[in-house]
């Protein structure tokens, strides 16, 4: 019995993406609140998210420093965007994904402006992935609070950049 139960639980925790049901707004890029699952659907996780819908005739969305932090949802086949503007004397690092779900791919579409960190990733599959950078507050590296590089004597913490995909069939 108590093998039968644990290969339940297995089954029910290796199908836990199996499903999500999203709640949160659509829209150009945010709008109305989205629908509820049937109740002949599969059991789904609850998640929070702004539904990012692309513009007619384009398959892509945008994200920027103004969308730190932000939980986004996007169908399987969207490009995403990511501009990242600098605030201090250092560029962002690399824009990296954690996850296959989301991918990263050469656009070939623009140059980048002057103190922009940009990347571009395709939903690839069903799944959630964090889209990351950090800004170092002081230039040449030190880490936060190291003495004698910064004009206050130390340097502050980096300035970190994550927002979550989670990728809809």
């Amino acid at each position: 019995m108590r093998a039968i139960a644990a290969i339940a639980v297995l089954l029910v925790l290796g199908c836990a993406g199996c499903g999500l049901q999203t709640s949160g707004t659509t829209g150009g890029a945010k709008g109305s609140p989205s629908g509820s699952a049937s109740s002949s659907a599969p059991a789904r996780r609850h998640i929070r998210c702004v539904h990012l819908r692309t513009t007619p005739g384009q398959k892509t969305v945008s994200l920027t420093n103004a969308d730190n932090h932000g939980s986004f949802c996007v169908q399987r086949g969207t490009g995403i965007f990511v501009f990242l503007h600098k605030s201090t004397l250092v560029a962002w690092a690399p824009i990296q994904s954690n996850s296959a779900a989301v991918q990263r791919r050469p656009s070939g579409v623009m140059s980048l402006a002057r103190n922009v960190t940009g990347a571009f990733f395709e939903t690839a599959q069903v799944g959630t992935a964090n889209l990351t950078s950090f800004e170092p507050r002081c230039p040449f590296g030190p880490r936060a609070g190291k003495a004698g590089v910064h004009s206050s004597g130390h340097c502050p913490a980096p300035l970190r950049f994550v927002v979550t995909v989670h990728v809809l069939s």
